[in-house]
């Protein structure tokens, strides 16, 4: 519509009764209104996290369509560099290639995991450095800019005493600040039995909480509210929570086989979380505990990991998440 009080229709020139101040005002409040809706919605803040880890042993591997529930997919993923400063090329040509094919296919974010089990001594040495601290986190910023990743997840396993907590609580707040204006996010993981401090939950976009590896049977919805629990005492926003789901088992040795191994070519008995000794969760365990997820408002849930879910599609978990969140799957 034309900024001027005249509408031209056929030709003919019409004039119209301008509104009063009065409506001008109410429709600039609706107008203003609906955009907030609307940028609620689309900044996806709203939305219903399902983030999943894919170490870069699976990338190559996965069907992308298989991932269509994930909101999040997690490159796993890289080794911090004691001296601040990447490799060449941290990620290989062909695994990005075919994490961007994921990407566009899924509709999901892409996120960039530093650190890790056995992946985590560089941040000892990095972490106490302001200067080193400050190079990692310029490196990381223009790597994701330059090959389109939305964010970096950081998971130090685990910052021993206080020297090494304040450190990391220095690494994540360098990189909010540094990958706050772009809009790229900050996540951690955690530990469900370690704190990292208030101040750490408030930096970060979001905490992927590690809610399995407990004693047998591990991972139960009992344990994992308990985790839950523990970490919002902490000071941890519920809504920056996301879940942790095992797409494993674990036995009464700590021995660990993934999903797709347990079920084999059965069909998995969807109230069973136990096959030969080894505790994991079911399709029904995982649809109570997504239900749990939106009880308390959770930002969402996360896997551990993605690839060990079963390729066939009737036995897949990842189907059965989709289900629950009303996310396609294959």
């Amino acid at each position: 519509m034309a900024d001027n009080p005249f509408w031209i229709t056929g030709g003919t020139l019409l004039s119209v009764r301008m509104p009063s101040r009065a409506h001008v005002t109410a429709l600039i409040l609706g107008v203003s209104f609906l955009s907030a809706v609307h940028a609620v919605a689309d900044d996806g803040q709203d939305q219903f996290v399902v983030a999943g880890y894919l170490p870069h042993y699976r990338v190559t591997e996965v069907v992308p369509e298989s991932l269509k529930p994930l909101t999040d997919l997690i490159y796993f993923g890289l080794t911090p560099p004691a001296d601040g400063r990447l490799a060449g090329t941290p990620v290989d040509p062909a695994v990005l290639k075919k994490l961007h094919e994921i990407k566009r296919v899924t509709g999901c974010r892409l996120l960039l995991c530093v650190g890790g089990w056995n992946r985590s001594q560089g941040f000892v040495a990095l972490g106490p450095r302001e200067k080193l601290r400050k190079q990692l986190v310029a490196e990381l910023l223009a790597f994701c800019r330059n090959n389109g990743f939305d964010g970096v997840d950081f998971d130090w396993e685990h910052p021993k005493g206080p020297a090494e907590l304040a450190a990391y609580r220095a690494l994540l707040a360098d990189t909010r600040k540094s990958f706050g204006p772009p809009g790229l996010l900050v996540t951690v993981a955690l530990a469900s039995w370690q704190n990292l401090g208030k101040s750490a939950y408030t930096t970060v976009d979001r905490v992927h909480l590690m809610s399995y590896d407990h004693d047998y049977p591990q991972a139960t919805l009992e344990k994992t509210r308990k985790d839950v629990d523990r970490l919002i005492g902490w000071g941890c926003p519920s809504g920056k929570i996301a879940m942790g789901l095992p797409f494993y088992g674990r036995n009464r040795a700590r021995g660990a086989h993934s999903y797709r191994q347990l079920v084999g070519n059965r069909m998995p008995d969807p109230d069973r979380d136990e096959i030969n000794g080894y505790a994991f969760n079911g399709p029904s365990t995982l649809a109570r505990k997504i239900r749990h997820a939106r009880q308390r408002k959770l930002a969402g849930v996360m896997i551990w990991e993605a690839g060990q879910d079963h390729p066939r599609e009737e036995f897949s978990l990842l189907k059965v998440i989709g289900r629950q969140v009303g996310r396609g799957a294959r």
